[in-house]
């Protein structure tokens, strides 16, 4: 194959290459929207994910110049488009391994999996990432654009760290035009080994943060639930919430769904309240503004001495109870 038969497939396809890349991310993007709904899908993905085509020259320069042993010099090569998925955790990594794995649009072959490296060379530490090579499992439109069945597309799913590695060494010491010189490479695993210690560190701090927040994250969940349907609106869940719950913390018991519910069927008027308020005043937007009703009703004075945010934030509360908030 001639430099110009590439060139002139590559103009003729690379279209459709682009197409099958932008579904792609559109489909794992919205899966894992329904995997996570508790989470911000553009927090739990550290780096936008932007799907990228080869540029003409590093096509040709792959397929004619670097030794590869293609059958075909074009067709052979599985990465003419791709992206990457950039999470902070090595579990974040198989959540979206397993959204890959569920979608029925694609036929997948694995190139790397860093976890089956590690398993094979315990005592190397090199290079790591998963890296998934998706094919089209049939002819379809997509953008108006007809995407042949199997036309590849290479997704790589890597934590913040691992791309940080990467984006160091990649091209300068696993795709040398010289050999690296031994004490390069000797820092370079270090560094890998560093970075294996910091995730697996990450980890166990994350498992300790989770075991210690269980209560105030069932609260939020409980809290939201009831706040979409006593409101009506859907509840905004930010960090302001974590505050809240954390100062009454001890007053989470595992019956507030039932505390609740007994009172608002009590003040059946509180959610038409919380919803007027919600138009102009953002704690009202919050699914903690239950529980305030619910505790400053219960016992006024310890829901204001206990209160983290300005006293102006917690007196309209007050006032639709007709609870004076100057005397408790």
């Amino acid at each position: 194959m001639t430099e110009k038969e590439i060139r002139l497939l590559w103009e003729s396809e690379r279209k459709i290459y682009e197409a099958w890349a932008d579904f792609i991310k559109t489909k794992i993007t919205d899966q894992l929207i329904i995997a996570l709904p508790e989470l911000d899908v553009n927090y739990f993905l550290k780096l936008p994910v932007q799907p990228r085509s080869k540029e003409l020259k590093s096509l040709v320069d792959k397929a004619l110049f670097r030794n590869k042993t293609y059958a075909n010099p074009y067709r052979d090569i599985t990465d003419k488009v791709g992206m990457r998925f950039v999470v902070l955790l090595s579990s974040d990594i198989r959540i979206i391994e397993n959204v890959i794995q569920n979608i029925d649009d694609w036929e997948i072959s694995k190139d790397r999996d860093f976890e089956d490296e590690r398993r094979a060379r315990p005592m190397e530490f090199a290079y790591q990432s998963l890296h998934y090579i998706l094919r089209s499992a049939k002819e379809f439109q997509y953008l108006g654009v007809t995407i042949p069945a199997s036309t590849p597309c290479e997704v790589q799913i890597r934590t913040l760290l691992q791309h940080a590695h990467s984006e160091l060494t990649h091209d300068t010491i696993y795709k040398p035009k010289k050999t690296a010189s031994p004490e390069v490479n000797r820092t370079i695993a270090k560094s890998m080994a560093l970075i294996e210690a910091t995730d697996d560190f990450f980890l166990l701090a994350m498992q300790d943060l989770n075991n210690a927040s269980q209560t105030e994250r069932n609260a939020m969940n409980v809290l939201s639930q009831l706040y979409l349907e006593k409101v009506g609106l859907k509840p905004e869940t930010e960090k302001s919430n974590l505050l809240i719950l954390d100062s009454y913390k001890d007053k989470l018991t595992r019956d507030l769904a039932n505390q609740i519910n007994t009172f608002i069927n009590e003040k059946d008027y509180i959610p038409a309240r919380i919803a007027q308020r919600a138009e102009s005043q953002h704690l009202f937007r919050q699914p903690t503004i239950l529980l305030m009703y619910l505790f400053v009703s219960l016992t006024p004075a310890d829901a204001k001495e206990t209160w983290p945010l300005t006293p102006d934030e917690l007196r309209p509360i007050f006032l639709d109870l007709g609870i004076s908030f100057d005397n408790n």
